[in-house]
């Protein structure tokens, strides 16, 4: 079987996210998320955090820890474009896309499968920072059908609800016909798509 490989759409990704916290504004950092565990303040923290971590898995550095430190609004979106011209860098090498990496909690994957793991990731959580804070007129939806493909290889059945409901992913919800790209997306990853205005 033939090695995907997204690391075009994952470096894109970076600069998707940095647009999006872009446009955050000071007074919504406290809003909730559709990410039970982040307000907007810290799921912007992970979404840097989880874009250096892809930066050390090209790299081949296991990551350890699950924290992510706390970054300011203003500097967030630096911080995501110079992790991208990271991340390009670090995964060039075509080799690293065969390469296998132990993750922490004990399975191994081939860099492929890490590259289509954060472009999910990166792509979700943008969608969960611009669902929060009214921007999702600025979503790319040429981005979002290749980070469902990427979801749809990498997330296998028994991750849903495996630690507990919803965690590490949900179950897919059911989306609408007449649903956008993200949309789709946020539904294989478990979100509602279409949640009730707050």
């Amino acid at each position: 079987m033939a090695t995907s490989d997204r690391r075009a759409t994952l470096v894109r990704a970076y600069d998707h996210a940095a647009e999006v916290v872009d446009g955050v504004n000071l007074d919504q950092l406290h809003l909730a998320t559709v990410c039970p565990d982040y307000d907007v303040t810290a799921l912007i923290d992970h979404l840097v955090g989880a874009g250096h971590r892809a930066v050390d898995l090209g790299r081949g550095q296991t990551p350890t820890g699950e924290e992510f430190p706390h970054v300011e609004l203003a500097d967030a979106p630096d911080l995501l474009r110079r992790a991208g011209n990271d991340a390009q860098a670090a995964w060039a090498d075509d080799t690293r896309l065969a390469a296998r990496t132990t993750m922490p909690w004990g399975e191994t994957y081939a860099g492929s499968t890490l590259v289509d793991m954060y472009l999910a990731e990166l792509a979700t959580h943008t969608w969960d920072l611009a669902m929060a804070t009214d921007q999702l007129d600025r979503l790319d939806g040429d981005l979002a059908g290749t980070a469902l493909d990427a979801a749809r290889s990498m997330l296998k059945p028994e991750y849903r609800n495996q630690l507990a409901e919803g965690s590490p992913f949900g179950a897919e919800v059911q989306a609408p016909a007449d649903a956008t790209p993200w949309e789709r997306l946020a539904a294989f990853m478990g979100r509602q798509p279409r949640p009730s205005p707050r």
